[in-house]
């Protein structure tokens, strides 16, 4: 371990694995925001994980970290036909359509769910799309 001349306090040089990991993370951020669907990351107790760009206009202030349905709807718990609870319940991939608080709009959401290596349900990716803008294939 190398020490400044200066200080005398040793200077920690990063490995390049943790380079190239850090690269690979800044690639998959500039991708997730490459998206102009809006794409929300919840873990299994409805905390938001991470939002794109995108679904950054849906919420006011910093969502990350707080609990959905009361940031954007002001419940205290998740309503039964929430697609994220339903994917969380479940396991599986869930679809459903809202109006959209802003447009009125029909909204198409799909949610996928996250699993651990133990194959245990532990967050949900939930993609929206406006209705109209939909693939016939996902409208099943």
């Amino acid at each position: 371990m190398a020490t400044s001349a200066k200080t005398g306090k040793s200077i920690k040089k990063k490995h390049p694995r943790h380079r190239k990991a850090s690269k690979a993370w800044g690639e998959y951020d500039r991708i997730f925001n490459a998206i102009t669907d809006p794409i929300i990351v919840f873990d299994e107790d409805f905390n938001v994980i991470k939002i794109n760009n995108e679904a950054k206009h849906f919420f006011a202030g910093r969502p990350v970290g707080k609990k959905c349905f009361f940031i954007k709807h002001k419940f205290a718990m998740a309503c039964k036909n929430c697609p994220t609870w339903q994917t969380l319940k479940t396991g599986k991939a869930t679809t459903s359509e809202i109006l959209s608080p802003q447009t009125g709009d029909l909204l198409l959401l799909k949610t996928y769910p996250i699993y651990n290596r133990l194959k245990k349900v532990k967050g949900v990716i939930l993609i929206g799309r406006e209705s109209t803008d939909v693939p016939l294939k996902w409208k099943k």
